[in-house]
């Protein structure tokens, strides 16, 4: 079979820093940092363009977030493929105009802001309509950094958006959903996760309505080299949120909290290695879940990609994530097959920039792997694992091959590709 999924600088997905998502009129668009905030768009969550769209242009974007260009105290790139102060935007349509989060900061300051535009249009003409919050200089750790925003409806069509990151931690806030601004003027919310200098932003919720929890997606460590995805939920949008070990996300022993989702990896049969991954966000298209998130290339800081990966939910009700990037992926069913060489990964309560390299067993159904329709129980180091087992397609095998990926009640994560 043809390599489909290699990657390339002149693919979409090259360029893109933490993407958000939205399906609109049949297609996938992310929205992420760097220049006047870019688009990627794809119809098929596999093949992505860029097609050189904006939210704004150089002229625009001065004169629309020029309250927080001037708070700030920053500069404005002159092109859309630049580096720049505006960062970690996040859209979401209501009564069919589009409000456009974002956030203007820079590196390691918390004199940062976070304001609303909104459009007819998705890819605008986006006009300010105001400040949600902003967070003064200093590094302070009782209160919240102004970045990062997460906007959602909440079962009850009541508007939040969570935000934050190191220094005070992760808050959520309420929103007025006429306006998009804070219902109580001058609210900053309650902290939910992170704080005191802990390593932790770009929260993302989610709520899946067939476990009746709300999932709270992070990212902890550094963005260039030590980056990992880890998630920890709660039966309100708004907290409290507890990791699979039924730990508050506010504990101060942060780097052993949350549900290790992804971190840095190589399996021994592919070329690339993934460094870094993390600020997701999550896709739910047709009753099936997507995690959308960043990644750097063989511990290079200047590649960096978008990911897209088949998300499930165990038979524990925590989220597990494919270890190969989405392509057509559908849960395994059958027993047949399943016997046979892999090549897996655990992934431990660990924040660093090694990598976490492959190991190859043997599994062999009714050993050390159980199935009961798609879930598995999958039984390594005297531990179980609980999650589910799919068909995708590995690059470097250029084939399809069954992957799993489950998670212990410790919140640790194992994922494996079958290879021979």
């Amino acid at each position: 079979m043809k390599v489909i999924l290699d990657y390339s600088e002149k693919l979409g997905e090259f360029g893109v820093h933490d993407p958000s998502v939205i399906k609109d009129k049949g297609k996938y668009y992310t929205i992420s940092t760097h220049g006047f905030y870019q688009f990627r768009v794809s119809s098929d969550l596999i093949h992505w363009v860029d097609e050189k769209k904006s939210c704004f242009d150089n002229t625009s974007i001065k004169r629309e977030l020029s309250e927080g260009i001037k708070y700030c105290n920053v500069d404005v790139p002159i092109s859309r493929s630049e580096g720049s102060p505006f960062w970690a935007p996040d859209i979401i349509k209501i009564g069919g105009k589009y409000y456009m989060y974002y956030s203007i900061s820079s590196f390691g300051s918390t004199l940062s802001y976070i304001g609303l535009c909104k459009s007819k249009d998705l890819f605008g003409e986006y006009c300010q309509v105001g400040c949600v919050v902003k967070s003064k200089g200093g590094g302070r750790v009782d209160l919240p950094n102004a970045i990062d925003p997460c906007v959602r409806v909440d079962k009850s069509k009541k508007l939040w958006m969570s935000y934050g990151s190191f220094f005070g931690g992760i808050y959520i806030v309420e929103l007025n959903k006429s306006n998009g601004l804070t219902k109580k003027k001058n609210d900053i919310g309650h902290h939910i996760a992170g704080g005191k200098m802990a390593p932790v932003e770009g929260s993302y919720i989610i709520y899946n309505k067939q476990t009746g929890y709300y999932y709270l997606f992070l990212s902890f460590g550094g963005l260039t080299d030590s980056y990992n995805i880890r998630v920890a939920r709660s039966k309100k949008i708004n907290g409290p949120y507890l990791d699979p070990n039924n730990r508050l996300m506010t504990d101060s022993d942060w780097d052993n909290l949350g549900g290790m989702i992804l971190a840095n990896y190589h399996f021994s049969h592919q070329k690339d290695t993934y460094t870094a991954p993390g600020h997701n966000s999550v896709l739910l298209d047709n009753n099936n879940f997507y995690l959308i998130h960043h990644t750097r290339l063989n511990c290079k800081v200047d590649k960096h990609y978008l990911n897209v990966r088949k998300m499930y939910f165990n038979r524990l009700g925590w989220p597990v994530v494919m270890p190969n990037r989405y392509y057509k992926d559908k849960l395994y069913l059958s027993n047949k097959n399943i016997n046979g060489m892999y090549n897996i990964i655990l992934f431990k309560h660990l924040t660093s920039n090694k990598t976490n390299e492959s190991k190859q067993i043997k599994i062999e159904l009714n050993k050390n792997l159980k199935k009961s329709h798609q879930y598995i129980e999958f039984i390594y180091d005297n531990d179980v694992y609980y999650g589910v087992i799919a068909e995708g397609f590995d690059n470097y095998l250029e084939s399809k091959t069954l992957q799993f990926s489950a998670m212990n009640t410790s919140g640790e994560t194992i994922v494996g590709i079958k290879v021979k």
